[in-house]
């Protein structure tokens, strides 16, 4: 007579008991990054009493990974240098390294392709485990060069296709619809946009998305491209401010908080009072809008959860996760000094 032998445990029972990922059991089983301690002692707690042994190709793998992701910035350093994003996107990814025992490697590099040859590097020195990517381009050439070489990847972006890498989304509609409402119960109709380079998929969908919330509000939208940078703020709303008074926009919304300070500049050059005469609203928040004088109403887009964000889905996917776009939450429109009446 045969003798019943008892189920074998596997990782997916213990993820069902405890509703987490997969994913998170495995982090927490091999020592490896990625989930809170809490969770952690969760996890190995229920192992020990269900009798969990892992099995020895599951602990090879764990042991070749490094614990480390990656972030390559391509982009100009005077920008990076002054601009309060990345500071605040790094922190993000830092906290949650830290509460994961993870590490981060950074590079910053030129604008003309190469970011590609670290990418290339770091893959084949296995020195991290997968990349977060900020500022999608069309056809963007880290997208098959990542997925070629089997790297985990997270676009952080405004574009939901499908291919093949993770994705935290924006809904940038939504942030659209926050600003042009709060012109829009001003009085504004005449409605100007700086945006950064349109070379980015993120800076094209907002001013496409502008238009169209634009012309559902009886707004007259008009667009302008800027480079993110201090000058280009300045020469973009000069030339809007010195149009004819018919023509000439009453409100402002500029691409990031450099080119937002530049604007306020500009204006007080011009002798273009604000609020009274233009209104201004900085996508991004910053320190910088804080300082301001008057203070720039500004967009919070909670950039420091965002990145955590990102980093969580990024670790999930290098722990096996299938689930590759998640979406992340509307900002909050910190209404200050620089918008009133038209």
């Amino acid at each position: 007579m045969s003798i019943a032998r008892p189920e074998r445990v596997t990782i997916s029972d213990i993820a069902r008991r405890l509703d987490i990922s997969k994913a998170s059991v495995s982090y927490a089983l091999n020592g490896r990054p990625g989930v809170s301690a809490q969770t952690r002692a969760r996890v190995l707690d229920l192992a020990e009493e269900l009798g969990f042994h892992p099995s020895s190709a599951a602990v090879a793998l764990s042991a070749a990974r490094t614990g480390t992701i990656g972030i390559v910035i391509a982009r100009d350093p005077q920008v990076i240098t002054a601009e309060g994003f990345y500071m605040r996107t790094l922190f993000g990814v830092e906290q949650f390294l830290n509460d994961a025992d993870g590490s981060l490697l950074l590079r910053l590099t030129g604008e003309n392709g190469e970011d590609l040859d670290v990418y290339r590097r770091w893959a084949r020195q296995g020195r991290v485990d997968g990349f977060i990517l900020y500022d999608e381009h069309d056809d963007d050439p880290r997208v098959p060069l990542l997925l070629s070489m089997g790297m985990p990847a997270v676009m952080v972006t405004s574009s939901p296709i499908d291919d093949h890498i993770g994705r935290l989304i924006t809904p940038e509609v939504e942030t659209v619809t926050v600003m042009l409402d709060h012109l829009k119960s001003l009085g504004h109709k005449r409605i100007a946009h700086i945006s950064g380079p349109t070379t980015y998929i993120h800076e094209r969908v907002r001013a496409q998305m502008m238009t169209t919330e634009g012309n559902r509000r009886g707004m007259r939208m008009r667009h302008v491209e800027g480079t993110y940078s201090y000058e280009s703020g300045a020469t973009e709303a000069h030339r809007l401010l010195t149009l004819s008074a018919r023509t000439r926009p009453t409100a402002l919304i500029v691409g990031n908080d450099i080119m937002a300070t530049a604007v306020l500049r500009t204006a007080a050059d011009l002798g273009v009072r604000v609020p009274e005469e233009l209104s201004i609203i900085a996508w991004d928040d910053s320190v910088l809008c804080h300082v301001a004088r008057p203070q720039l109403t500004a967009m919070d887009h909670g950039l420091m959860e965002k990145a955590r964000l990102a980093t969580h889905l990024l670790f999930d996917l290098i722990g096996g996760s299938t689930e590759v776009h998640r979406y992340s939450p509307v900002g909050t429109l910190l209404v200050r000094e620089t918008t009133g009446p038209a």
